[in-house]
């Protein structure tokens, strides 16, 4: 925890864990929110039985430290996979969640998707190869296009090796179906995507929205990677959204 107002819990998606993800934005977050950072199951820096994940354990473990904090209800904002724990959090307990932000989260898997994880799961055994696919899905071309060189993106991949944790993650990528239970959420939500998208399509979070009653709906020009890609804009719409009156 970090910073000080009302709080804003960032949940992460497939990757390192919370710091890997959001580490380079929470100070500038911090400036106008407590900043709680949780590390879920799969990330490095949790421990737990090494059993398969599931979004609805995901969601428990982001309302106990929701709770353990002592400062609900509180904003939340998830990434990839943890936009669709945060979603299942904001059904699951509703008088936690003030304001909600899914980004480049999804409803459901499709066979694209499972297609994917299905390929990047069968490279586990070559570290390069494994972080070359998933640098490859996650990020625009022009991002990568922008790097200096193949060790640049290979360093990328780095970050993105196929530990057992990473691997529990994918695998539970390819089973999420959580149809009819973010229906139930009733916080203020704001869904963000990302456009072009090739890790998690578009249609993804246009599904996700349809599906939360009264969500408003943003599209970013940038890979699956906004946080990475635009950051300043993605910090700006997200503060505008959590910060208005």
């Amino acid at each position: 925890m970090t910073g000080s107002g009302p709080s804003l819990v960032l949940v992460h998606g497939v990757g390192k864990g919370g710091q890997s993800a959001f580490g380079h934005l929470v100070d500038q977050f911090a400036e106008r929110n407590t900043v709680i950072l949780p590390e879920l199951a799969g990330s490095e820096a949790a421990e737990d039985d090494g059993g398969d994940l599931t979004i609805e354990a995901l969601a428990e473990q982001v309302s106990a430290v929701i709770t353990h904090a002592g400062t609900e209800p509180v904003d939340l904002l998830g990434f990839s996979l943890g936009g669709s724990v945060v979603a299942a959090t904001a059904a699951l307990h509703p008088e936690q969640v003030r304001r909600l932000v899914p980004v480049g989260g999804l409803v459901r898997t499709d066979a694209y998707m499972r297609n994917l994880i299905g390929l990047t799961l069968s490279l586990a055994h070559d570290p390069v190869a494994f972080g070359r696919v998933l640098t490859t899905t996650a990020f625009s071309p022009r991002y990568i296009n922008s790097l200096d060189s193949m060790a640049d993106i290979d360093k990328l991949g780095a970050e993105l090796s196929p530990s057992r944790g990473r691997l529990r993650q994918l695998e539970l990528l390819i089973r999420i179906d959580l149809r009819g239970l973010v229906e139930k959420v009733q916080a203020e939500t704001l869904v963000v995507a990302c456009n072009p998208d090739a890790a998690v399509p578009t249609e993804h979070s246009r599904e996700l929205h349809a599906a939360i009653p009264n969500s408003a709906y943003l599209e970013m020009d940038s890979g699956h990677m906004v946080l990475f890609e635009q950051p300043q804009e993605f910090l700006k719409l997200v503060n505008e959204f959590l910060h208005k009156p």
